[in-house]
């Protein structure tokens, strides 16, 4: 399945949606929700949709078989997270950086960075340069802590393009430079792993502004979904929803007006515009 969140342009937005993602357009399965558990404060950690996404799938393939696709150009995507607990950024994870997993730990950006191809990325400080990291996120759908490399990817609901935005720090932390708002893009759906395969066959593509920037395999990892998983499960518990991102192979800077492209076989292919914020500052006025 390719399961992606949404809102319709002709009701300017106002109810999140969840469908299913074709070739042909979107089928609406938001009813498949309605069995969710109803839940009182305080809330169990983790999204409640991606906890009980085993049991909601016969219900959403039923809904989607009696649906018409809605045309693509007729949505805006959002995250097909929307409530992801944390958000855990692989560093140095390529083979040609040279550096063993645990050496760096990992970095992190706080979750209302959370952003999908619809919102695209907006810029607040313009003086400052921002850079692309194109990358494979995946998105945990069972609670696991401490679990081996061959345990990892049962606990992996599935898989979706992921843009690690990033500000170039100066003195800042880099967990800083990496939460500004809409710096964590994921998209177009998530793919669950049934449907996604084997990650290291997957390979990715980038545009900015139609020039292809980057081409790379991810079985070029360090440390692929399974053993990264595995890793950080020894430091943290890991909850339905958290989403991992796999590190980048290299970064550019963009601006406002730019437009990135990502595609990954078999989990989907997205275009993010840059703009500045309404909230956009120059940090030297």
């Amino acid at each position: 399945m390719q399961i992606c969140r949404f809102v319709l342009k002709s009701d300017g937005g106002a109810r999140p949606r969840v469908g299913l993602l074709a070739e042909d357009g979107i089928r609406d399965v938001t009813a498949a929700t309605e069995a969710l558990p109803a839940l009182r404060w305080p809330y169990p950690p983790g999204d409640q949709f991606i906890a009980n996404l085993d049991r909601l799938r016969p219900r959403m393939a039923e809904l989607a078989a009696q649906a018409s696709p809605i045309p693509r150009a007729a949505v805006r995507l959002l995250s097909p997270v929307a409530n992801p607990g944390k958000f855990v950024c692989g560093v140095g994870n390529w083979k040609h950086h040279g550096i063993p997993l645990g050496t760096l730990g990992s970095l992190f950006k706080v979750t209302s960075a959370a952003a999908g191809e619809g919102d695209g990325v907006a810029l607040r400080w313009l003086d400052r340069q921002t850079v692309y990291e194109a990358e494979l996120a995946w998105v945990i759908g069972r609670e696991c802590t401490n679990v081996t490399e061959a345990e990892a990817l049962d606990h992996v609901a599935g898989f979706t393009c992921g843009l690690d935005m990033t500000l170039t720090e100066d003195k800042e932390f880099l967990t800083f430079c990496k939460s500004f708002d809409t710096y964590g893009v994921l998209g177009p759906a998530l793919v669950t792993s049934d449907e996604a395969g084997d990650p290291a066959e997957l390979s990715f593509r980038f545009w900015l502004n139609g020039e292809l920037k980057e081409e790379w395999s991810f079985g070029q990892l360090m440390a692929g979904p399974a053993q990264l998983t595995a890793y950080l499960s020894t430091a943290m518990t890991l909850y339905p929803g958290d989403v991992i991102f796999s590190g980048t192979p290299h970064v550019e800077p963009v601006k406002p007006g730019d437009l990135m492209t990502i595609e990954i076989p078999r989990i989907g292919r997205m275009d993010v515009p840059v703009s500045a914020s309404p909230h956009a500052r120059r940090t030297s006025s």
